[in-house]
């Protein structure tokens, strides 16, 4: 399949189909699945341009969150941010998402499975009711990685980030994202990985590890 052909397909992916329908879109088995601590269950697949993760409930009837982690740096698709427009992976910086001001920003600077994140949870009359978190990650399959983003968050004051869903707007956190030098990265940096979900509330399950979850393998 294309690049072009594969971006349709993933653009079509949303949270709360069935999980019947979704597979129908992907025509595909999913090549790694996980039962979690909460009771759902985590399936990806592994792509050629991209990684793909679906959060289904327990009963393996709804897709609770939709998951895309580009892993070449050609792969575009692009995703409806409402009146705000619509993002681009590989071309939209961070900045550019709703203003950028994020409610929530987690993540972490790993060898293999790093990752930084930023959620949005005050934006459902833009987006449907649908709830967004944007970031980058460390692909060890692919071009793409976290090298610009974990240089500015080095250079962040101590606990800057969170390494998990915590609110952003606490001091220092709005000064993390404001100021040069720990904010210039999200200036320029395109985001690589989006996240989409309908659920109230962000949780750590939609945000599981590509890496972590395919074993390492690829």
């Amino acid at each position: 399949m294309r690049s072009e052909e594969e971006q349709q397909l993933v653009e079509r992916l949303r949270p709360g189909q069935t999980f019947d329908r979704t597979t129908e879109i992907m025509d595909d088995k999913p090549h790694y699945t996980q039962r979690l601590p909460s009771g759902n269950r985590v399936y990806q697949y592994n792509r050629k341009w991209e990684r793909i993760q679906l959060l289904v409930d327990p009963d393996n009837i709804s897709v609770l969150s939709v998951g895309i982690f580009a892993d070449r740096k050609d792969f575009r698709p692009s995703f409806p941010l409402g009146r705000a427009g619509e993002l681009t992976l590989n071309r939209t910086p961070y900045e550019q998402v709703y203003g950028g001001r994020p409610s929530q920003v987690f993540g972490s600077c790993g060898v293999h499975s790093g990752d930084y994140f930023e959620a949005y949870s005050d934006q459902n009359e833009l987006t449907a009711g649908r709830r967004l978190a944007v970031g980058v990650h460390e692909s060890a399959r692919g071009n793409t990685d976290i090298l610009a983003v974990c240089k500015g968050l080095g250079k962040a004051p101590e606990d800057c980030v969170p390494s998990d869903l915590q609110p952003a707007d606490a001091s220092p956190g709005t000064q993390c994202l404001t100021s040069a030098p720990a904010g210039n990265f999200r200036k320029t940096t395109a985001i690589t990985a989006y996240v989409v979900s309908k659920q109230s509330e962000w949780t750590d399950d939609m945000f599981q590890s590509p890496y972590v979850v395919a074993g390492g393998n690829d």
